[in-house]
C-alpha cells in the first residue's frame, strides 16, 4: 500500500468511527429531530403563503414564479438553519476533549497517525452528519412539495436549490470548524461545552451590537431594510464577524444575486463565509499539534 493509499485509508476510517459515533449521541437525535420538525412547520407555512398570492419579498424567491423554491426559503428561515448550527456546534464542541477526557486521544496519536489525519477527520464526519441530515431533509421536502403542489421547478429553480444547499453547508462548516477551536483550546468536556456556549452567544452579541451602533451612528430606527452599506467601519466588522451575517442561501434559491447582504455583495458574502472555515480549522489544527495527548 502507497503511503497517500495509507493516509487515505486512516482518514477515512477515522472519519467513518467518529460519523458512526456522532449520529448515535443523544445531541444529534434530540437537535436532528427539532431541525426536522422545524424545516416542516416552515415548508407548511411556506406552501400556505404561496397558496395565498403574497407578494413578493426583496431577495426572496418569488411565490408566483418559484414556489417550491419560496415554500424551501421559509424552511430555511423558520429556524431549520439556526438549529443546524446548533447541532454542528454541539457535534465538534468537544472533539478533541472528548477523545482526551475517555483516554483514546493518547492511543491515536502514539499510533501512525498525523494529528492533521485525526483533526480532518473528524471535520469530515460531523459534516456529513449534520450536513447529511440537512440535505436529505431539504431533497425530501422540495420533491414532497413539488409532488404536493404540482408544480415542478424550472431546471434553474433545481441549480439555485442546489447552490443554495452549498451555502448552507458552508455556513455548517464554519461552526464545526470553531467548535473543534473550542476543543483544541480546551481541556475537559465542561469547559469545551461553556466554551461553545460563550461563543455562540458573543457572535450574536457581536451581531446586534454592529446592527445598534450602525443604526445608532446614524440616528435611525430598526426597519425591514437596514442600511447596512452606510454602517461605519466598526459597525461593520463587528457584524460581518458572526457567519451568519453572511448566510446568502435565501437569495441564492431567488437566483437574486445582486441583492447586498449585510452591507456586502454576494461574492464577497460568500469569500468571507470560507474565510470563516478557514481561519477556526487552521488554528485548530495549529493548537491541536501543540496541545498534549492527556
Amino acid at each position: 500500500m502507497s503511503e497517500f493509499s495509507e493516509s487515505a485509508y486512516k482518514f477515512l476510517a477515522i472519519a467513518q468511527k467518529d460519523f458512526q459515533s456522532a449520529v448515535k449521541t443523544k445531541r444529534f437525535i434530540i437537535f436532528g429531530v427539532i431541525f426536522v420538525l422545524f424545516a416542516l412547520v416552515g415548508a407548511y407555512y411556506g406552501n400556505v403563503d404561496v397558496a395565498r398570492g403574497i407578494s413578493p419579498i426583496s431577495g426572496a424567491p418569488n411565490p408566483t414564479t418559484q414556489p417550491v423554491n419560496y415554500a424551501i426559503s421559509v424552511s430555511y428561515s423558520y429556524g431549520g438553519e439556526a438549529i443546524l448550527v446548533i447541532l454542528a456546534l454541539a457535534l465538534s464542541y468537544d472533539a478533541l476533549t472528548g477523545e482526551r477526557s475517555a483516554r483514546t486521544l493518547a492511543q491515536l496519536v502514539v499510533r501512525p497517525i498525523t494529528r492533521r489525519t485525526i483533526l480532518f477527520g473528524k471535520f469530515v464526519a460531523y459534516l456529513a452528519a449534520a450536513g447529511g441530515l440537512f440535505v436529505v431533509t431539504t431533497l425530501v421536502l422540495y420533491i414532497g412539495l413539488s409532488i404536493i403542489t404540482r408544480n415542478v421547478p424550472s431546471s434553474s429553480d433545481v441549480g439555485y436549490l442546489i447552490l443554495s444547499m452549498g451555502i448552507i453547508l458552508l455556513y455548517v462548516m464554519s461552526f464545526i470548524a470553531i467548535g473543534l477551536l473550542i476543543s483544541s483550546l480546551t481541556r475537559t468536556n465542561l469547559d469545551s461545552l461553556l466554551g461553545a456556549v460563550f461563543v455562540w452567544i458573543l457572535l450574536l452579541v457581536f451581531t446586534y451590537a454592529g446592527v445598534a451602533l450602525g443604526l445608532g451612528a446614524m440616528n435611525l430606527s430598526p426597519t425591514s431594510e437596514i442600511p447596512y452599506s452606510e454602517f461605519p467601519g466598526y459597525a461593520k466588522i463587528l457584524l460581518w464577524i458572526n457567519p451568519g451575517s453572511h448566510n446568502v442561501a435565501v437569495q441564492s434559491l431567488a437566483g437574486d444575486f445582486v441583492k447586498l447582504t449585510s452591507g456586502l455583495n454576494y461574492t464577497a458574502n460568500v469569500i468571507f463565509l470560507i474565510a470563516s472555515i478557514i481561519v477556526p480549522l487552521i488554528a485548530a489544527y495549529y493548537f491541536f499539534t501543540r496541545s498534549d495527548a492527556v
